[in-house]
């Protein structure tokens, strides 16, 4: 399984090694120009739904956050066993931080393939309702428990952003956003992702969720807020 949980709670730091006084300003400096975040995520991974909701809360409107998707288990990998000890360990961590803003992360017991959720996803970025999509999905996941692996579920949670049901369905019945979402994680991992979630901003990455404070101030490093 490409994306390792036990790795995820590791101090990734490289990002972090914006703090510091090195002769690295100058690079932060024109990567802050940018004025943009990759964020790779998954939809039913809690610590990319923390992520999520923290860059909401503490991004201006002038940084835009580029969304690029990276299924925890790529099918026909086997789903992630929610029962084992790192699993486990990694939702703990994650509801903590999470606790910490008043987000209440319920542990799930099932995590899905998510594939269809993410070609839901570009299906609604043709449709100028990306933001819409991208907010239900997580809500439907961590709010509601909602299985996004179920298309019946997906085209139901389109159509209550606008997106009309015959459409949808048809879009996903037929897989016409497979091949982009497999070469957007394809392009993720030749980028040296691995996991989720994963924040870039130029050349810099933090790996795996940390606490709002600990975030606000790498990206403060970052001149992006």
């Amino acid at each position: 399984m490409g994306y390792t949980v036990a790795d995820s709670l590791q101090p990734h730091n490289t990002l972090a090694e914006m703090v510091d006084h090195s002769p690295r300003t100058q690079q932060v400096s024109r990567v802050s120009e940018l004025k943009q975040v990759v964020f790779y995520f998954d939809y039913v991974d809690p610590g990319s739904y923390l992520v999520d909701v923290q860059l909401g809360r503490l991004l201006p409107r002038n940084v835009a956050v580029v969304r690029h998707p990276f299924e925890l288990c790529p099918p026909p990998r086997e789903l992630v066993e929610t029962a084992s000890p790192e699993w486990s360990r990694y939702q703990e961590t994650t509801s903590a931080f999470a606790a910490a803003i008043g987000l209440d992360l319920q542990p799930s017991d099932f995590l899905p393939w998510t594939r269809k959720a993410h070609e839901l996803r570009l299906h609604a970025v043709e449709k100028g309702e990306e933001q819409e999509i991208h907010d239900a999905l997580f809500r439907a996941r961590f709010e509601e428990g909602a299985d996004l692996g179920r298309v019946d579920v997906l085209v139901n949670l389109g159509a209550t952003v606008g997106l009309d049901l015959t459409e949808t369905k048809a879009v996903l019945d037929v897989d016409r956003q497979t091949e982009a979402v497999v070469t957007l994680r394809d392009e993720a991992e030749a980028a040296g992702v691995t996991r989720t979630p994963t924040l870039q901003i130029g050349s810099e990455s933090l790996e795996g969720p940390r606490g709002i404070d600990e975030l606000a101030g790498l990206l403060r490093a970052a001149h992006l807020i």
